[in-house]
């Protein structure tokens, strides 16, 4: 019984991953939420809310499926110690597909974080181009 031993060091090194991403997401967010009261942040379109919403949301999923595929996968080791095989493999295929679902999210995450930098360097060229032009 040791397939439960391929996903345990693979699930934490994830959570660290997304717990990372949150974390420079939220510090991304606080910063805007600070330039709004200065009136800075008159330049975030509505757009570019919808797509921090929509990746801080995707994170949460991310997370969650991850941490449920961690307990499962200890649930796993703990039914294959007390010699319940049948119920030990379906909660590891179980654990497998929670954590298939959370890397299938961070890749949809990954595609719309690419896509918010992209308007980003959109706008620098805008930026620079009417620089020049002046």
């Amino acid at each position: 019984m040791w397939y439960p031993a391929l996903l345990f060091p693979a699930i934490p090194i994830m959570l660290l991953v997304f717990t990372n991403k949150y974390t420079a997401l939220a510090m991304l967010i606080r910063k805007l939420h600070i330039l709004s009261y200065d009136n800075s942040g008159n330049y975030l379109s509505a757009e570019r809310i919808q797509i921090l919403s929509s990746r801080l949301l995707l994170l949460r999923w991310m997370q969650t499926f991850s941490g449920l595929s961690f307990l499962i996968n200890l649930l796993t080791i703990f039914f294959g110690y007390i010699d319940f095989m049948n119920i030990a493999l379906n909660l590891f295929v179980t654990a497998v597909f929670l954590l298939s679902i959370a890397i299938i999210l961070f890749i949809i995450e990954s595609q719309q974080s690419h896509y918010a930098l992209n308007l980003h360097l959109r706008d620098l060229e805008i930026y620079n181009k009417k620089d020049l032009g002046n």
